[in-house]
């Protein structure tokens, strides 16, 4: 991206002109990518889940696994993100069920965000696919906001084969709420000055931050579409939601002063797994917690940064989960540490004495390893076995080599930090 352009993005709203937000959501994104690879696929029921593929009529360990993602001949079934990979199954028989590959689809995404960047550099990653853009200052360059969107969706398609639903607004709610509107491989354009109007008659679970929780109680006070959230009076819905309503109110009426933000440094990094049988072994537990530490190490590291914080994830076989958590005296990176700290707070819990569905390892308050001090540095700097083997998966892949504690193990799940477009390709 030009200087030029970089200086005009930053400059548009100076100049008073109206903001231009896109909000582009490729559709049917996982399943998408799985006809990209398989194209005898394409127009078929594609549901993507669980660890097997299967054809229509074939049977195969399901387990707990659960839908991933779903085309949209397979939505007309009834078939939905996180329902019961068995229960799809039911709903659908004629679905071919694709394996989750992450990586893959974080390498196909790199290439549609390497499109987005040629009309702004003003891009936020919501998730592998979908990004809010900035286009204020792309305007005098390259059209209207309509023929940028226009534009981008053919972009998109020609080089990527992949097919956008794009919503246009002065605002980022708005944009979200005209994307999801004009699905599938739609275009809506909610002009400046109409976006109270838009909004209006949409129920109120449209609006982005609006659960079912929240809907539910909204309907106990007779509050049905987005108009009339707007329109309430900020005191019963401060009574009923919290402190929260007046914002929310605020975005029903179309108002969202929230910025286009350039990724950063994620509050986060996890990994987590969910067992197709429950396990009691204290022991098998604690060498799980080594191996899922060790992921959290290398993504750190493959990310540059370093964390103050671990945390331990467990979910009990009556679907009850706790959270445990410790500050370390100085931030690291190492595997180690971060797997025994871990395991430490698992040997804090009932375990042994209940049944574990899931079991995840965290870390906290990151930071950039390159800012640390001539003091903290040395203790949060990786080993030198550590970045031994992160040198070797890299050169001969990820099962290149383990450290013996790690184990086999199950395969580790994939969650939100597969889904960050902005992070390097990770070390799986």
């Amino acid at each position: 991206m030009s200087a030029e352009l970089r200086r005009e993005a930053g400059g548009t709203r100076r100049a008073g002109r109206p903001p231009a937000i896109l909000h582009l959501d490729l559709d049917a994104f996982f399943a998408s990518c799985e006809e990209l690879r398989h194209p005898e696929l394409r127009g078929r029921a594609v549901i993507v889940g669980g660890a097997h593929a299967l054809r229509p009529g074939e049977q195969g360990p399901l387990g707990r696994a659960v839908v991933c993602a779903a085309s949209y001949p397979a939505r007309a079934f009834g078939v939905r993100s996180a329902m019961p990979l068995a229960e799809a199954r039911r709903l659908c028989p004629a679905s071919f069920v694709q394996p989750v590959d992450i990586e893959h689809y974080a390498e196909v995404s790199r290439s549609v965000f390497a499109v987005l960047a040629t009309v702004t550099p003003l891009v936020e990653p919501a998730s592998l696919d979908e990004a809010y853009l900035d286009i204020t200052g792309s305007v005098r360059r390259f059209g209207p906001p309509e023929v940028i969107a226009r534009d981008l969706r053919r972009a998109v398609w020609d080089r990527c084969r992949l097919r956008a639903s794009v919503g246009v607004a002065t605002t980022k709610v708005v944009a979200k709420v005209a994307s999801r509107r004009c699905k599938p491989d739609g275009l809506l354009v909610v002009p400046p000055g109409t976006e109270a109007r838009f909004l209006a008659p949409l129920p109120v679970g449209d609006l982005p931050g609006i659960g079912p929780r929240t809907a539910e109680r909204l309907r106990q006070l007779r509050v049905a579409t987005l108009g009339e959230l707007a329109r309430r009076p900020t005191a019963s819905l401060t009574a009923a939601l919290g402190p929260g309503a007046a914002g929310l109110a605020a975005r029903a009426a179309g108002i969202d002063p929230t910025p286009v933000v350039l990724p950063g440094v994620p509050r986060s990094i996890s990994r987590e797994e969910t067992y197709s049988a429950d396990r009691r072994d204290a022991d098998g537990l604690r060498q799980r917690c080594l191996a899922l530490g060790a992921e959290v190490g290398r993504r750190l590291r493959a990310r540059q940064l370093v964390a103050r914080v671990v945390t331990l994830r467990i979910r009990y076989a009556d679907f009850e989960t706790v959270a445990r958590h410790r500050t370390l005296p100085s931030p690291v990176d190492a595997d180690r540490l971060i797997g025994e700290t871990a395991a430490a707070l698992l040997a804090a819990t009932r375990v042994g004495g209940r049944a574990v569905r899931l079991l995840g390892v965290g870390v906290e308050q990151l930071a950039a390893a390159a800012q640390l001090d001539l003091f903290t540095a040395p203790s949060a700097a990786p080993s030198g076995l550590d970045r031994a083997l992160d040198g070797l998966r890299q050169r001969f892949g990820p099962a290149a080599i383990r450290r013996g504690a790690e184990g086999a193990g199950p395969a580790l799940d994939w969650n939100r930090d597969h889904l960050d477009p902005s992070a390097p390709p990770l070390p799986d």
